[in-house]
């Protein structure tokens, strides 16, 4: 067996999910035997980024974490939720000063620490909060991780591990001399528990392009170095002013 990742020979079998676990991968989308254990641990960090991003969903749906752990928001300084006897909780500072929840120093919320405009609506029991999205350097390479291993999915492990994709290694590794690789976000989806993953066919294409979903937020991703199947519906996009976006969240152009 050859690892998609280090291009290594590799005898020890190992599962990776194309998806992060703790994102409601389904079961068809687990893989077998395409990443060493090295490349398969080392690269946690990147999942850790994508996973951040969707604590609050998570723990909206009650996703569960790898190994069906409990959802929890841990990453975020100025909030912080779990599972309690009673069903899910979050603590949200909004300011103006550090508190104390559970042991855990929260932090005011502000767009310095991604987590802001916070609002309570007492007469409804509601409140609500700004939330970044996508600003970590990990997130695209996450992106792309999940991408590569769609590849191993979708065409098999020896196309992954050709040389076409070792810009997407190198983008996922966030190597030196890399190229900048854009993701599409389709701002008119719903959150709803949903993840999954289609494969985009155009005549003539050499990479493919992939439709991801994760819990409701779907995103395209180009793997071709050129991304020209992407500029090309940016464009189309821009003529219909429809509304695609891209990453860093800017209007397709």
């Amino acid at each position: 067996m050859i690892c998609i990742w280090c291009k290594e020979d590799f005898d020890k079998l190992s599962l990776e999910h194309a998806i992060p676990e703790g994102l409601a991968c389904p079961p068809e989308l687990e893989l077998h035997d395409v990443a060493c254990t090295g490349c398969n641990n080392g690269l946690s960090r990147v999942d850790r980024a994508l996973i951040k991003q969707f604590e609050a969903i998570t723990m909206l749906y009650g996703v569960p974490r790898k190994k069906g752990r409990p959802p929890m928001i841990n990453s975020w300084q100025a909030i912080r939720g779990a599972q309690g006897p009673d069903g899910p909780y979050i603590h949200i500072n909004g300011g103006p000063g550090v508190v104390d929840a559970d042991g855990h120093k929260l932090h005011p919320a502000s767009k310095s620490n991604g987590v802001s405009d916070v609002w309570v609506s007492p007469e409804t029991n509601q409140l609500g909060f700004s939330h970044q999205f996508g600003n970590d350097p990990r997130f695209l390479p996450s992106l792309y991780k999940i991408g590569l291993n769609l590849v191993a999915k979708n065409f098999g492990p020896a196309d992954a591990v050709s040389e076409k994709y070792d810009h997407i290694r190198a983008f996922v590794r966030l190597e030196p001399g890399a190229p900048a690789l854009t993701a599409a976000l389709d701002r008119t989806t719903i959150f709803r528990p949903l993840t999954a993953a289609t494969v985009v066919t155009r005549p003539g294409q050499a990479y493919p392009m992939f439709r991801l979903t994760i819990l409701g937020v779907t995103f395209l991703l180009d793997m071709a170095p050129s991304q020209s199947g992407l500029r090309n519906i940016r464009a189309a996009a821009t003529l219909h002013g429809e509304p695609l976006y891209v990453f860093p969240t800017t209007p397709a152009a």
